[in-house]
């Protein structure tokens, strides 16, 4: 049976971890989908990273990295769910929902009122694991032109 591990990175080795996974995430987006992805347009906090993300989480299974998220700082009220990405063998572990869950922990623990995000319509797999988790359609939190087309939150 596979050992899934969740945590959030805090090491050099972990960061970079994260750094390669999101760097291999923006590459999908745009092999996948091309243009047609607002926000695949990411590599700008790419560089100094981790930058100002406050949290970078990582999931390994049997101590290889395969997944990993982010939380930025909106502001005082909402922290912002970024870079949900989940590697092919690492899927069907659940580790997205688990990622996300972990955000809602520490956006909570951290004093947030709200979790947001933004995503694509078409990356359906992703807005039914947002929907499931009560994740509602808002207006643009981020006015950001790299910015995605479909925003969410959840109230903690």
């Amino acid at each position: 049976m596979a050992k899934v591990q969740l945590i959030q990175a805090t090491s050099p080795a972990q960061i970079t971890d994260v750094k390669n996974l999101f760097l291999e995430y923006l590459e999908t987006l745009q092999t996948e989908f091309g243009n047609e992805i607002g926000c695949a347009d990411g590599h700008a906090d790419m560089q100094g990273f981790p930058g100002n993300y406050k949290a970078l989480l990582l999931a390994s299974i049997d101590a290889i990295p395969v997944a990993a998220c982010g939380v930025k700082r909106v502001n005082a009220k909402d922290c912002e769910l970024v870079r949900l990405y989940c590697r092919p063998e690492g899927r069907s572990h659940g580790l997205g929902r688990k990622l996300s869950q972990a955000v809602q922990d520490y956006a909570k623990a951290e004093g947030y009122a709200r979790l947001v995000l933004s995503t694509e319509p078409m990356m359906k797999h992703a807005v039914k694991l947002y929907t499931s988790m009560g994740f509602k359609d808002i207006e643009n939190y981020a006015d950001a032109p790299s910015a995605c087309s479909k925003y969410m939150a959840l109230e903690l």
